[in-house]
């Protein structure tokens, strides 16, 4: 299969002048060669279907016929960990202290003693 004939009748989601606007944010002077641009704008489709894909999914699986900004905001952050600006995610994230046993907080305060120990070393010149 000749990529370059599939892809001169392909339609993209992307305009080709956006991938060079974004190039010319990082470097005005570099220009793609056709190919790589090409390249992008198909991984761009990709990822814009999958994404599309998995929200309706998701919308379906809440019973629902309409696609809401959830539906992509848990499959974005989730699989992507792309947060959409402006909306807050629903969910409450609850960061839990680790629990450190009580072997693990002894060796923490002898390497604590060891660390002072020598510092006291260090400052006086003589062993304690």
């Amino acid at each position: 299969m000749d990529v370059d004939a599939e892809s001169a009748g392909a339609r993209h989601l992307l305009p080709k002048r956006k991938v060079q606007q974004l190039v010319d944010q990082i470097d005005p002077k570099e220009r793609l060669e056709p190919e790589v641009e090409e390249m992008l704008l198909e991984i761009a489709d990709e990822f814009i279907s999958s994404v599309a894909s998995f929200a309706c999914l998701l919308a379906k699986h809440r019973k629902s016929d309409t696609l809401e900004v959830k539906d992509l905001q848990l499959h974005l952050e989730r699989n992507w960990n792309i947060r959409i600006p402006g909306f807050a995610s629903d969910e409450i994230r609850s960061v839990r202290k680790p629990v450190v046993s009580a072997g693990h907080q002894q060796k923490l305060a002898a390497v604590a003693q060891a660390k002072a120990n020598k510092a006291m070393t260090t400052a006086t010149g003589q062993p304690i």
